[in-house]
């Protein structure tokens, strides 16, 4: 796919390129949708970003941009569909890609290319229990794989290879007993040089649960594998309040541009919108004079409208491999195919061609116990589901003119992980089923 995907208004853009002047901090979500657990680095001028896939294959979906706020889908990394992918790292050594990543089955792999697009070699098994692998590198060229709960392994030069017994060498940092969490987990170890410093992004507090429950702490260390000393100014990122417009805040990579600016992305449930999944959101760091990472002026900074896309082209193009993903455990005997919604309302219309013994349908789809939508068996046949702030309304044709109202305002609130777990978003899904295929799909925002 080509086209740039447009992923915050045009004033988001003029605010980041005042950003580079040193003017207005900015706080942006360029990710609306369920693109949870950022993992992003920066080769020269380019940024690259990847997210969890968990049970939607082809998995591991990575992203190119230029700018921070205009993105671009440029390949899909692990064909693999016999486990979840999940809080994965991306990173580059010596001129090749590496994206390391855990599995639902307890397992760690890398995956690794030399060009950004591919191909991507067969996973690799590391021989290393935990879970959400971030790679480190110190100035001698030595590796590391951190993973969750403060352990760390070396590995092999090539990066493909735990060369050593996995040790803890990090405790984390202690939030107020009175904060409302879903527990410690500390999870998510990003880890980057910045002068004489190491520095170690976690998160603690559980990414889903209750509003205030995510957080992003700071550590820092004069070698790669500590000891680490938690930073004066914790939590860098955190929601403290239900009030507040997003919720969950939490499992962030600090990153830099060219220019010397630097920014948080982590990702978060949009206040009210668990059905859309987390969100991935970029803030404006700055650094403090004794050398630590705070938001910069996290009160002044004004979210720019929302952050919603101007461009839906791509999540029409149900016909496009790289924006569509299947749902590997299948569905009612068919193939499920889903991309991401973004906007807290939305319809979306599909025509199916369908011959005898054939099935199709449009569902809103979380999981096998919580979706809606119809199937049908005509030899034409249309659906079309309206999401009005987890109202849906569907909506059958045979003919694409007259329509029979089937389900009206049903409430679609609970369609999320704190009741279903996995993780997951309520997402717009194609489902086929013996001799049927798309004919056209439309997704509008209302």
């Amino acid at each position: 796919m080509k086209k740039s995907i447009v992923f915050a208004m045009a004033a988001a853009a003029l605010l980041l390129a005042g950003c580079k002047e040193q003017s207005t901090p900015i706080k942006v979500c360029i990710f609306p949708g369920d693109y949870p657990d950022p993992a992003i680095m920066r080769d020269g001028k380019d940024f690259y970003m990847t997210h969890s896939n968990f049970t939607y294959y082809p998995g591991l979906l990575i992203w190119h941009s230029t700018d921070l706020l205009h993105w671009e889908p440029v390949a899909r990394a692990v064909q693999d569909q016999s486990y979840s992918i999940f809080a994965p790292d991306i990173c580059k050594v010596n001129g090749k890609f590496y994206i390391y990543y855990p599995t639902s089955n307890g397992e760690n792999y890398v995956v690794t290319a030399d060009r950004i697009e591919g191909p991507w070699t067969e996973p690799v098994k590391l021989q290393v229990s935990g879970i959400d692998p971030g790679h480190a590198i110190d100035d001698e060229g030595n590796r590391y794989l951190y993973t969750n709960n403060g352990f760390v392994a070396p590995l092999s030069a090539d990066g493909l290879t735990i060369t050593g017994q996995s040790r803890k060498v990090y405790d984390p940092w202690q939030y107020p007993e009175h904060w409302e969490t879903e527990g410690m987990w500390l999870e998510s170890p990003k880890i980057l040089k910045r002068g004489d410093y190491y520095y170690l992004v976690s998160a603690e507090g559980g990414t889903a649960g209750p509003p205030t429950s995510h957080m992003c702490v700071v550590a820092r260390s004069k070698s790669v594998i500590g000891p680490w000393e938690d930073s004066p100014h914790n939590p860098l990122v955190h929601t403290y309040s239900a009030d507040e417009e997003w919720w969950s805040k939490g499992h962030g990579t600090l990153i830099d541009d060219v220019d010397g600016n630097w920014y948080i992305v982590y990702h978060s449930y949009r206040n009210g919108f668990h059905t859309l999944g987390r969100s991935t959101i970029i803030e404006s760091v700055e650094w403090t004079k004794d050398g630590w990472p705070v938001l910069a002026n996290p009160n002044g900074a004004e979210w720019v409208n929302g952050g919603l896309q101007d461009n839906y082209d791509y999540l029409c193009q149900f016909d496009n491999p790289i924006m569509w993903a299947k749902w590997e455990p299948g569905f009612d005997g068919g193939t499920l195919m889903t991309t991401t919604a973004v906007d807290t309302s939305y319809e979306i219309t599909a025509k199916f061609n369908i011959k005898e013994g054939g099935r199709a349908g449009l569902y809103l789809f979380y999981n096998e116990e919580a979706n809606i939508g119809i199937q049908g068996t005509d030899p034409t046949f249309y659906v079309r589901i309206k999401n009005d702030r987890n109202k849906a309304t569907v909506w059958k044709s045979t003919d694409g003119s007259n329509w029979t109202e089937v389900i009206k305002d049903a409430d679609v609130s609970t369609y999320h992980h704190n009741v279903y777990k996995g993780f997951f978003a309520l997402r717009p899904s194609l489902f086929t089923a013996g001799e049927a295929k798309v004919e056209s799909f439309s997704y509008n925002k209302l």
